[in-house]
């Protein structure tokens, strides 16, 4: 039995067919990501997300760990999801531990394993992997040709609610190359850039792509997401000293928190932006202080720290 390509994947996803133990791999890391949001949310209820997921590395949790992890009774739910990281950094005697022990599985527990680098051929004779596809289902997530990124691109823009014309994603995809996490940036870019506007066009796309500045306001996200108060901050005021529009910061951040609700967070995230946008307009706070607010106040949302960060982040680089 040879792994599944992702396309076969997401058919059988939606005719309601799932496996109980996958492995993810391949060069297309984001679309790993997506893959496992959506098996996330379709297997966990969002009421009993918190207490039925585990997230573990394996350079840094042991074979049975994971098993262990894996015999835990789901709480309020029908199944306990373990997604454990770079599984291919287990030792070969690790990765036999762990292949016996997927025969064992209770019927409760969604088991992904993703292997965390490039994927060889050999790949496919190792134990761990032959269980898995014995046990369930292994998944190469190969790079898009170009004709399929452009046919993403235009179904992606979508969770944007807007459309893309066939010639801005040809043309996005020309420049972008075929990688989604690029185009998918270039894609809220350019969601932002249209405003209200329902369709995005390639002069849009031409207008915005890329980043001549020194820092891009993905990098403030992703230190935001990842509780990072002190680059966080300072990746803000450089932003704003570089005099990136202060509505677009926020109108980014907007389309973050929602997806991170989606994922888990509250939805205290998407008041607090709602809250600066009228701080803003109303002139009741500077843009910088507004946004400043914003960032501490997502910064104390679930999966990070307790309490509100220290102010003294503020004073320098990261």
């Amino acid at each position: 039995m040879n792994p599944m390509k992702a396309d076969d994947l997401f058919a059988a996803w939606a005719r309601g067919q799932y496996s109980a133990v996958y492995l993810f791999t391949g060069a297309e890391d984001f679309l790993i990501e997506e893959a496992s949001k959506k098996l996330r949310e379709a297997r966990l209820p969002a009421e009993a997300a918190d207490t039925n997921l585990d997230r573990l590395d394996a350079e840094n949790v042991s074979a049975n760990d994971i098993l262990q992890a894996c015999q835990t009774v789901p709480f309020l739910g029908a199944f306990r999801l373990v997604e454990v990281q770079n599984v291919s950094r287990l030792s070969g005697d690790a990765q036999k531990t762990l292949a016996e022990g997927l025969s064992r599985l209770p019927e409760t527990t969604q088991l992904v394993l993703i292997w965390g680098k490039e994927w060889r051929r050999d790949d496919a004779e190792k134990p761990l992997v032959e269980a898995v596809m014995k046990a369930g289902t292994a998944v190469i997530f190969w790079p898009l040709f170009p004709e399929h990124a452009q046919r993403w691109a235009v179904q992606r823009a979508r969770l944007y609610k807007k459309t893309l014309t066939p010639e801005a994603a040809a043309w996005l995809v020309q420049e972008a190359g075929e990688g989604l996490r690029r185009l998918d940036q270039e894609l809220a870019k350019a969601a932002v850039y249209v405003g209200d506007r329902p369709g995005i066009v390639r002069e849009d796309v031409e207008a915005c792509f890329g980043y001549e500045k020194a820092l891009s306001p993905f990098e403030w996200l992703t230190a935001v997401r990842q509780k990072k108060t002190g680059p966080s901050m300072w990746t803000l005021r450089q932003l704003l000293e570089e005099d990136e529009e202060p509505l677009k910061l926020l109108a980014m951040a907007t389309y973050s928190v929602r997806d991170w609700i989606k994922s888990g967070e509250r939805e205290e995230g998407l008041s607090y932006c709602v809250e600066a946008h009228q701080t803003i307009k109303t002139g009741k706070e500077t843009p910088a202080m507004a946004l400043t607010l914003l960032t501490l106040r997502l910064l104390c949302l679930p999966a990070g720290g307790q309490g509100l960060p220290a102010i003294t982040a503020l004073a320098g680089p990261p």
